[in-house]
């Protein structure tokens, strides 16, 4: 009961707009009030909570304080209106007052501590742990909507594979930790280069996909070529023996699925692997393939 409650609360509001959820809370508040007056003694303060918890929640900490204050506001103006003056201006009437107004504020911000460790915990979650690069699953979650918006658009797509050559021969010769510190510079080395709706994520122990949305093929040759050198100058830097294998396939019209984008730079990747590595194989694939 309380999950299906959760979980229709999140449906309702997570994907409306922060002004609506304010409005809302807003609206509740002013009927909680109404409640207040006309129910005289009975302390309602469990269901100031609810536009409480709901503006800590979905819109953040600040919101959530704000209407603390609005329905310590709210209560006072209900009970001025019910109270006789002998009992609304006592010195525990008072107290009170400000015992609910610590309870709200206390349970504000624990709402707003508990959804800022939910959201920290889904992060780490989408990435990998030694690069903080995105991780496959989400990589393929968001490529999904890449897709989608593809289609409608008729946008045109590129992927990219990216596979490190010789880099267990750096492990076994300097160490892994010299391998995780280069796994982490090939990453600040990519991102420091891409745009920000591009995507990156860290596919096995040295492998790296890059989607481009909305990326033609010459633009893309053009930039993987750049990235390409970047990354050689990176490693150079550093001393370190590695190479660069890319393949890269660039869609007029996008496959249906993540696996289809994926395979022909996969495909294309491996190509450059079983013929001397270190270099950058680009495709433009105008038509929808199978298998």
């Amino acid at each position: 009961m309380i999950k299906r409650l959760h979980q229709k609360t999140e449906q309702t509001f997570s994907s409306r707009a922060p002004a609506v959820t304010l409005l809302f809370c807003s609206v509740f508040l002013l009927f909680l009030g109404w409640l207040d007056i006309i129910t005289g003694d009975y302390s309602l303060i469990v269901f100031y909570l609810i536009p409480v918890s709901l503006a800590a929640w979905f819109v953040g900490k600040r919101s959530g304080l704000l209407f603390c204050l609005l329905a310590l506001v709210v209560r006072v103006i209900a009970d001025e209106g019910t109270s006789s003056p002998s009992v609304s201006h006592s010195a525990l009437h008072y107290w009170n007052e400000v015992i609910e107004l610590v309870f709200l504020l206390m349970m504000s911000l624990l709402f707003s501590a508990l959804k800022k460790n939910l959201e920290n915990e889904k992060e780490l979650a989408r990435r990998d742990p030694l690069t903080g690069s995105l991780n496959r699953r989400s990589f393929f979650d968001l490529t999904e909507h890449e897709i989608n918006r593809s289609h409608r658009y008729g946008l045109p797509l590129t992927v990219a594979y990216i596979d490190l050559d010789n880099f267990k021969a750096v492990n076994d010769q300097f160490g892994h930790q010299t391998g995780d510190d280069l796994l982490m510079t090939v990453v600040s080395t990519i991102r420091s280069h891409i745009r920000s709706s591009d995507i990156l994520a860290r596919f096995g122990g040295d492998e790296f996909v890059i989607l481009l949305p909305d990326t033609p093929g010459e633009a893309a040759l053009k930039f993987l070529n750049k990235l390409h050198d970047h990354l050689d100058q990176a490693m150079a830097c550093k001393g370190w023996p590695v190479s660069f294998s890319i393949g890269a396939a660039t869609y007029g019209i996008v496959p249906a699925t993540v696996d289809e984008v994926i395979r022909h730079a996969d495909e294309l990747m491996y190509t450059v692997k079983h013929g001397g590595k270190n270099r950058l194989l680009h495709k433009e694939i105008m038509e929808v393939t199978h298998g």
